[in-house]
Formats: C-alpha cells, sequence, structure tokens
C-alpha cells in the first residue's frame, strides 16, 4: 500500500506528522508533497517528515489568481505523482492533490473543518470527506455535500495532535522572553482567503491599537506569509516596543502554552490554544464554524466582534495551563487513522480507473 500525503498550508504539518508515524510503524508506504507557503515546509522539516516540494509560495487575492494558482499546482503534482502510482491521496482540504489525483486516476480522501469553505471541488472530487462530528448534517448538505460521501469523526481535528503535546521552555530562551511580563501571541487574519471578511482586519487593527497601550507586554505576532510580514510594517505601523515579528517558524504550541494570551483571524490556532486551555480569543469575523460555535459554547474560546470589545481587554499575568490527559487514548487520532487505512485498502489498486492509469503510464 502506497499513500499519498499532500501538504498544502502550515496547520496540516501537526495534524499529519502523527499519523504518517502510525502509516510507517504499520509498514505503510508514504508519499508527502508539501507547498513552500506559509512556513509549510519550514514546519515539515522541523518534524523530521521527508517530503517533495512541489508549489510556489503564492497568496493571489482574486478568484482567477487563486484558481490559477491551485491549477498550475496541480499539474506540477500529477507530473510528479504519475509514476509513484499511489493507492490514495489524502490531505486536509488540498484542492491541487484533488484535482491531480483526478487527473491520474487516484482515489482522494479529504477533510475539512469548516463547513462554509468553497467546497465544491472536494465534493465533486473526493470519494470520501471527513468533518468534525459537531458539524451537523444540515449544515453539509445545505453548502453541499452528498451525503453519501462524507463520515464524521469524534472531537476536533487538533486533538490528533494537541493531546500528546510536551510543553518545551526552550522557546522562552529563543525568543528571549521573560516571564515575568505578559505574553501576548497574534496570529493575523488571511486577508486573501476566499472567506475572509473585512471586519477581521478592523478587529486587528483595534487590537493592535490596544496593544500598544501596553508597555509591559511581550507581543509576538506570527504572520502567514513573507508578504503579510512586509505588510505588517508599511500598512499597519507594526514596529518597535511592544511588538516582534517572527520571521521563522518556531513551537507554535509551545508559545502559546507560556502566553498570557493568544489572538487569532483564524480557526486552527485559537483552537489550538482552547484545547491546551489557554486564554484565547478569535477575531475572525467570517460565518462562524460549528467547531469554534462548540469550544466558544464551552467557554473554551472567546468570540470578539466589536471594537469596543477589543478597546475594554484587559492584560494580566495567567496561570499556566494543566495538562492532564497522560495515557487518555486519542479517539480523534485513531479514528481518522483507522479511515485512512480503510479507504486506502478498499479502494487502492483494485479500483479499476487506476489500474486503467497505471497502465497508460
Amino acid at each position: 500500500m502506497k499513500i499519498w500525503i499532500d501538504l498544502d498550508n502550515s496547520p496540516h504539518v501537526l495534524f499529519f506528522a502523527p499519523l504518517v508515524r502510525m502509516l510507517e510503524r504499520d509498514g505503510v508506504q508514504v508519499i508527502i508533497t508539501a507547498r513552500d507557503f506559509s512556513q509549510t515546509t519550514e514546519l515539515a522539516s522541523a518534524h523530521g517528515l521527508n517530503y517533495l516540494k512541489i508549489g510556489e509560495h503564492r497568496t493571489p487575492r482574486t478568484f482567477l489568481g487563486r484558481a490559477g494558482a491551485t491549477a498550475r499546482r496541480a499539474w506540477a503534482l500529477a507530473r510528479r505523482m504519475r509514476p509513484e502510482k499511489p493507492s490514495a491521496a489524502i490531505s486536509h482540504g488540498s484542492r491541487a492533490q484533488a484535482m491531480a489525483a483526478r487527473l491520474l486516476g487516484v482515489p482522494v480522501l479529504t477533510l475539512y473543518d469548516y463547513e462554509f469553505i468553497s467546497a465544491g471541488v472536494f465534493n465533486r472530487l473526493a470519494e470520501r470527506i471527513l468533518v468534525p462530528e459537531c458539524i451537523s448534517p444540515d449544515r453539509l448538505t445545505t453548502h453541499g455535500v452528498n451525503s453519501g460521501k462524507y463520515l464524521q469523526y469524534p472531537g476536533f481535528k487538533e486533538e490528533v495532535y494537541v493531546y500528546d503535546f510536551v510543553p518545551d521552555d526552550r522557546v522562552l530562551a529563543q525568543l528571549a522572553l521573560d516571564r515575568a511580563r505578559p505574553i501576548i501571541t497574534i496570529r493575523p487574519q488571511a486577508n486573501w482567503a476566499h472567506y475572509h471578511h473585512h471586519r477581521s482586519e478592523e478587529l486587528f487593527v483595534a487590537l493592535i491599537d490596544r496593544v500598544r497601550r501596553e508597555p509591559e507586554a511581550q507581543v509576538l505576532i506570527l504572520p502567514r506569509t513573507l508578504q503579510q510580514r512586509q505588510e505588517l510594517a508599511a500598512r499597519y505601523g507594526i514596529r518597535g516596543t511592544p511588538f516582534r515579528v517572527l520571521e521563522t517558524a518556531v513551537d507554535g504550541l509551545s508559545l502559546m502554552f507560556h502566553s498570557d494570551a493568544v489572538f487569532s483571524g483564524g480557526g486552527t490556532m485559537a483552537r489550538e490554544a482552547a484545547l491546551l486551555g489557554v486564554n484565547v480569543y478569535s477575531f475572525f469575523a467570517g460565518k462562524a464554524g460549528a467547531a469554534d460555535e462548540s469550544l466558544s459554547k464551552a467557554g473554551r474560546l472567546k468570540m470578539l466582534t466589536t471594537a469596543e470589545q477589543v478597546a475594554n481587554l484587559v492584560f494580566s499575568k495567567q496561570p499556566l495551563p494543566v495538562l492532564q490527559r497522560a495515557g487518555t487514548p486519542n479517539r480523534t487520532r485513531n479514528f481518522i487513522f483507522e479511515q485512512i487505512v480503510e479507504f486506502a485498502a478498499s479502494y487502492g489498486n483494485e479500483n479499476p480507473i487506476i489500474r486503467e492509469a497505471s497502465a497508460v503510464s
């Protein structure tokens, strides 16, 4: 059995790293492709993953630009993967992989955890779609997902790796952070994403104005791309005390663990912090997904919706979270792992389309 995993964005590295180790432990050959985008390849190397770098670092802001970039990467993936003849293509929402796999006749299993993404490619090209159980079937079918294709998994995707997390204090020395002073970590919004809402940017500006008034705070900003890092100074005037804009990938989980407040303009980092028990806020202003709604209702994630809320924030030192999950079976990871193996085994090389594609190649 040969499984092809595509890492299309930085959160996919942490998600797939433990699954790759489990697959390889069981004798499955895993081929990994990675897009050079938003610290994806840096993190893949840090996690010891062997990967093929395919795809350029681009953040086009128009639909046609994004579609063109996806199509070019899909073609590059198809050309590179044709001789490999994988049994299955697995990703967390990689449109380029789904398109390339269809060209090669390789069955596709994809996952996504935000039900309001533009999911047309996956609905048409994937044989199976895994989504968290917190997303109701009504939301999925309303959004056009074929009820015969999707399967719900327990928990949140971040639980695949967060519950194995062991804090590393070295991140404090690496970033020269003072434990006695407040540490604030901010992940900006993805301005180029199709689901981006202008209110997210307005809340981000309000947040920057608010933390400027915290001279004792250590404010670390984790930009998503090189272009965004450059814009932080030029567009938002983010430079000098109390800000520090990071230039390379860091151990984000350990940084958040030691942070007194975490702010995120997107879902993954906010959910990671919420599951760690950190004081975390989301200023994502698009349609709220079921995963974030669930954590918000549980009191684990605070949703910021107005500039007034941001202006009234109060910062103080927080006790470190207490992690008490050692020895607990990881039901989310085990379920997803079993689905990947079952999918690859049941579709795999018994699929006549793949046999035909293999014969042609």
